[in-house]
């Protein structure tokens, strides 16, 4: 396979990065939280086969809900207050996602990941934020991308 084909290849995969606790709005989700949420996610975004997912909690607390709950993901905790943003915003600074993925879903409604996410609109990467409507900090919706709101407790009980 050449190169121009790998690289249309890797393009057609999204990066989904999540902030479980975030995500499942609780600083310390339960693994039926995570199982809820990711269900909820998958049931908004649709992702690919394909797709790669990186979840990141800010304490060991959540690691076994974040493992159990998400399944087939890269799962990663930084213990403190921002952890899991950090952690979030070194992947949007460090790892190349502009020339490895066609997209990128960014999972959290944390402000502080605004810059990094603009970052990344700037290199031209289709950028979708999705968060509980009462998580999401109000500068994500002059960032550019586009926003898809989860609604847990009404979209789960259904």
């Amino acid at each position: 396979m050449n190169s121009k084909t790998n690289k249309n290849q890797m393009q057609q995969r999204s990066a989904h990065l999540i902030d479980i606790e975030n995500l499942c709005c609780e600083s310390i989700p339960t693994l039926e939280n995570v199982i809820r949420a990711r269900e909820a996610y998958f049931n908004k975004v649709r992702p690919g086969e394909d797709d790669l997912f990186f979840v990141t909690v800010s304490s060991k607390t959540n690691l076994e809900a974040a493992m159990f709950g998400w399944g087939h993901a890269s799962i990663s905790c930084l213990e403190g207050d921002d952890g899991a943003d950090i952690l979030l915003a070194k992947m949007m600074l460090e790892d190349d996602l502009e020339n490895r993925f066609d997209k990128v879903y960014l999972a959290s409604g944390d402000g502080g990941l605004g810059p990094f996410a603009q970052a990344l609109i700037t290199k031209g990467v289709a950028v979708e934020v999705v968060s509980a409507p009462w998580s999401l900090s109000t500068p994500y919706r002059f960032l550019g991308a586009e926003v898809s709101y989860l609604w847990p407790d009404y979209e789960l009980a259904a």
